[in-house]
């Protein structure tokens, strides 16, 4: 009693520090992703977001029915895109319910204690809290710590600018509580949060501002696999899979990366299969979770049946459906016990035959009669490039995307710096946990790690498995402590009950090899050192141990942790640029904010008329139609590869023949100039993209366009000093280089030169009226809102000319001719022809 009594506020203690390192470390990771408003505003950043912010826009001005039948046409002019059907709107549909629940309170000032706003740190001209903005009257009068805050309603803007901030915090809890769940230890668990909370390969897609799909996908990430974990704590624990199943529909709605979580999920659940811990707990577990999960994914209209037709997703299908037989066997083996004629294990093992083989042969069956007919989908070049060794799938259009190249070891450490040392040494501790989550966190492990050397940008995923693996490993350190202490309290360690053996499966062969191998493996010393631990001599040793190991730990460490958290910080401010405007310094030294970007997107508003169609390279798309709201030839989405071909055909062509096409798509033609990775520099991937459907642009023996580039003294060859992209960037900057003004006309350039935009002469107004008449349009069926916008006549001569481009992974398109470059590629990396 005296025990319990010393144990308990002792317990009360402890866990009320842990809950406010917690809340403390989401407070953090909230406020570190706050630098770029600080400093710029409630601004969309980059390129992506700011299609994510028009549609999150959309649907709040339009309802979700709308939004999913929702064809824009201000997008990859003159076809279209479906956007409705093409979107992954998870995050915007949670966007739009935040500002909706924030509509319906009332402003309110608050009285707010001054010891509070010094703890936060806010001073007193603060313009927000905790994402609610200020008003302007408000933000201009000095109001002194302890004075008054008004809260107030957002804009879908500024809930879409702070939702990747809320979200790093609820990132943070279920990191926290996926760690504690796989170690048992509530330390492992506040450790890896707050690890997680401000690394940077987490901050790198969740600033304020960056409203990208991971933003959020992150967070549902870890909340799905805690609650597929902690579905398989015990055997009663299995009704947590629908929460499971609940969370990974919302990661589908949310991110395409909802296939590796599915594929982990399903590695996992056929692993448990073959180390011999299937029971019937883990299958209520599963089953619930992959149908209820798969239910809400076939709702994504991006995703639709491709759970059952997509190669990327058909392995956690079998592995379900090798559920379902494992547990139809299982149930006649209960049945027969039932009726006191219990099955053999020769006869259990043999009904498993049999109803293997007679389902292997009804699904062989299957697909001989489906793959000819294509409903298998291929693998996408992507998906493909994670299973290579080389670097390049073939496909110029993906393969100039900087974040689909590998990471090196130099990017682990950028992204997570001194975390990462702890990842092997966690990595080992869970192999002596062998608990279902332990195994879940080693295979975690290996594929994350396998896939990020593959694609820099699934570094994101490493985030989470190594804020666990480091929270495991220091965690045990802790409690390991902490053991030692409520031992000597008179605390007794409770024996977890054994799982019910089951025979006729690895678990027997587990047991069998156990029995002959176990005594080798685990010296009977090592058992008398367990008992010895357990004696009161032996908590003591282990205190004195443990403390000394803190102790030493906490001096080594603390240099480790300062340096870890002034890396976080860093990369934080690094990361805060929104690219769209970004602070530079000056000559004389100070800082400016240069946004030259912006102002050229919103001339385009303010200074064209609303149907203006503006060519440019695809990556400015989106910022074209989400600032300067007009129509543009294409954008991130790259759905369409042979017109992304087209539009570099128009750039890099001669003049005169660009002008040819481009009068007949465009009335204003957009290029980044002034060097930070301008369009110059882009303009060889132009051009190979190009080539890769117009083989007349390099020529087949040129698969890599080499002939349009700068020789090593920074001369442009022939066919770059002839091509429009050359003559618009370098008009009337370098010496003899002018864009003809019978053709293209410069209607603006932005401040610092870093954009310019020219006007079509002579635009055919014949070819925009047709593109603009409904009637010219392919509908599905008769009243349709899914019609396809078609090329004008007068450039079909121009559209004939293209090659369909057959990527690597399209083994369902037969007789489909290679591009050069693939060929090339190919060829160079082993690949056969």
């Amino acid at each position: 009693m005296l025990g319990w009594l010393a144990r308990f506020p002792l317990k009360l203690a402890i866990a009320a520090v842990q809950v406010f390192i917690l809340l403390y470390f989401c407070y953090w990771a909230y406020d570190i992703r706050l630098y770029p408003v600080k400093d710029f505003g409630p601004i969309i950043h980059e390129f992506d977001p700011w299609f994510n912010y028009r549609a999150a826009q959309y649907l709040a001005d339009n309802g979700l029915t709308r939004f999913f039948q929702w064809y824009d046409y201000m997008s990859w002019y003159p076809l279209g895109r479906p956007v409705g059907t093409t979107i992954y709107p998870g995050m915007q549909m949670t966007s739009v319910a935040i500002w909706h629940v924030l509509k319906g309170i009332s402003p309110q000032t608050y009285k707010i204690p001054k010891y509070v706003l010094r703890w936060l740190g806010l001073p007193k001209d603060t313009k927000e809290i905790a994402g609610f903005k200020l008003p302007e009257w408000l933000q201009k009068l000095e109001v002194p710590f302890g004075g008054k805050r008004t809260f107030e309603p957002m804009s879908v803007n500024d809930v879409c600018v702070y939702t990747s901030a809320w979200f790093g915090s609820v990132a943070t809890v279920f990191l926290a509580l996926l760690a504690a769940e796989v170690s048992g230890s509530w330390n492992a668990g506040v450790i890896g949060g707050a690890m997680f909370s401000i690394m940077p390969a987490h901050i790198m897609r969740s600033v304020a501002g960056e409203y990208d799909n991971e933003c959020v996908a992150v967070a549902a990430i870890c909340s799905t696999f805690f609650f597929y974990l902690r579905s398989l704590r015990s055997p009663g624990s299995w009704p947590w899979g629908v929460l499971a199943g609940l969370s990974y529909a919302y990661m589908v709605a949310a991110w395409g990366g909802f296939i590796f979580v599915l594929n982990l999920i399903g590695i996992h659940a056929a692993f448990m299969v073959v180390i011999g811990r299937y029971s019937s707990s883990l299958y209520k577990a599963y089953t619930l979770f992959f149908t209820i999960g798969t239910f809400g994914a076939v709702q994504v209209p991006v995703v639709g049946w491709n759970p059952f037709k997509s190669m990327e997703q058909l392995g956690p299908l079998v592995v379900f459906l090798v559920y379902q037989l494992l547990e139809l066997c299982d149930s006649l083996r209960r049945r027969a016990e039932k009726k006191k004629k219990p099955m053999t294990t020769t006869e259990f093992v043999t009904l498993r035959v049999k109803v293997f083989a007679a389902c292997l042969v009804l699904l062989a069956g299957l697909v001989v009669l489906l793959w000819p007919t294509g409903y298998f989908g291929p693998i996408s070049s992507r998906i493909r490039g994670l299973f290579v060794k080389h670097t390049k799938t073939g496909n110029p259009l993906v393969d100039s995307v900087a974040e689909h190249q590998p990471a090196s070891d130099r990017a682990f450490f950028h992204y997570m710096h001194n975390a990462c040392y702890l990842a092997f040494p966690g990595f080992v501790v869970c192999f002596f946990h062998r608990t279902p989550g332990a195994w879940f966190m080693i295979l975690y492990a290996l594929v994350a790690y396998h896939f990020s050397t593959k694609m820099s940008r699934l570094i994101i995923i490493c985030g989470p498995i190594v804020s666990v693996l480091g929270g495991v490993v220091l965690g045990t350190v802790v409690d390991w402590a902490m053991e030692a202490v409520f031992g000597l309290l008179g605390e007794t360690k409770e024996k977890k009950p054994e799982a019910p053996k089951r025979s006729g499966g690895m678990g027997s062969i587990k047991r069998g090899v156990g029995r002959i191998v176990g005594p080798v493996l685990v010296a009977e010393e090592w058992r008398d050192l367990q008992k010895f631990r357990r004696t009161a001599p032996g908590m003591v040793l282990q205190l004195a141990v443990a403390l000394g190991i803190a102790g030493l730990g906490f001096d080594q460490a603390r240099p480790l942790v300062t340096e870890y958290v002034q890396h976080c910080d860093r990369n934080a401010r690094g990361l805060s640029n929104p690219q769209i405007v970004f602070m530079h310094r000056m000559q004389n030294g100070q800082n400016a904010i240069i946004d030259d970007y912006l102002k050229a997107y919103e001339w385009l508003r303010d200074n064209t008329p609303e149907d203006a169609r503006v060519m440019a390279w695809w990556d400015y798309g989106y910022q074209i139609t989400g600032v300067g709201n007009r129509t543009t030839i294409a954008d991130g989405n790259t759905w369409n590869h042979e017109h992304i071909a087209t539009l570099g055909r128009c750039l890099t062509a001669p003049e005169q023949r660009a002008w040819n096409a481009i009068r007949h798509l465009a009335d204003y033609v957009l290029v980044w100039a002034g060097g930070h990775g301008d369009d110059l520099a882009k303009s060889p991937h132009m051009a190979r993209i190009g080539n890769s459907v117009f083989p007349d642009i390099c020529g087949d023996d040129d698969p890599t366009c080499s002939k349009f580039g700068f020789y090593q003294g920074g001369e442009p060859t022939p066919m770059m000093a002839k091509s429009l992209l050359y003559k618009l960037h370098s008009h009337n900057i370098k010496p003899d280089v002018k864009a003809n003004p019978k053709w293209f006309t410069e209607a603006h350039t932005s401040k610092h030169g870093l954009v310019r935009i020219f006007k079509v002469q002579n635009v055919s107004i014949e070819s925009k009226e047709w593109v603009a008449d409904p009637k010219n349009r392919i509908c599905d069926k008769p009243g349709s809102w899914y019609c396809v916008g078609q090329y004008p006549p007068a450039l079909q001569p121009l559209i004939a000319k293209r090659k369909n481009f057959a990527q690597l992974e399209d083994f369902n398109r037969k007789g489909a001719e290679k591009s050069a470059y693939t060929k090339y590629i190919e060829k160079n990396q082993g690949q056969g022809v």
